[in-house]
């Protein structure tokens, strides 16, 4: 009889991780591009001002920028400088290379993501407001150790799954 590994990627979890992303996407993307229009508008066809446009902006901006980043790694489709793969020709050299590569870029990115770590807990500390709407800078800059904390959880489980093969 035949038993079915477990794989994460079938799991409701995963989906809803997935569509929580994708959500966080298209809203930033539709809010920014929205805000920059508007923006546009109103000086140019009615000389008005949005008034602390570039704080809204970049809320949506960094949110959309780090999940954007994340869900590169949900898909394994990060840019990858992978020229040994074209070259090599034997199978086990070429899944060697791959599971260094992938163990390197996880080996980085806990790097980075305690470096976010820490920025996060001191950003919770100061509390900071934006200059003209007083948004608390936590919100933006949350999506940056979010993001990293994504690309690390994707990085590992693709690396444990070609570890696995």
């Amino acid at each position: 009889m035949e038993t079915k590994s477990f794989d994460l990627r079938e799991t409701l979890f995963w989906t809803i991780l997935h569509h929580i992303i994708v959500i966080l996407m298209v809203v930033g993307s539709v809010a920014s591009t929205a805000c920059m229009v508007y923006s546009v508008i109103l000086r140019y066809v009615f000389k008005g001002n949005f008034y602390g446009s570039d704080e809204v902006i970049m809320l949506f901006a960094f949110w959309l920028y780090f999940m954007g980043a994340a869900y590169g790694s949900f898909e394994d489709s990060h840019i990858k400088a992978d020229l040994l793969s074209v070259y090599l020709k034997n199978m086990h050299l070429k899944d060697a290379c791959t599971i260094l590569s992938e163990f390197l870029t996880v080996a980085v990115n806990t790097i980075v993501l305690s470096w976010a770590t820490r920025f996060f807990f001191s950003e919770i500390a100061k509390w900071g407001l934006s200059t003209s709407l007083k948004i608390p800078l936590i919100i933006p800059k949350s999506s940056i150790f979010f993001g990293f904390l994504l690309m690390e959880f994707y990085h590992v489980y693709y690396l444990q799954r070609h570890l696995r093969m």
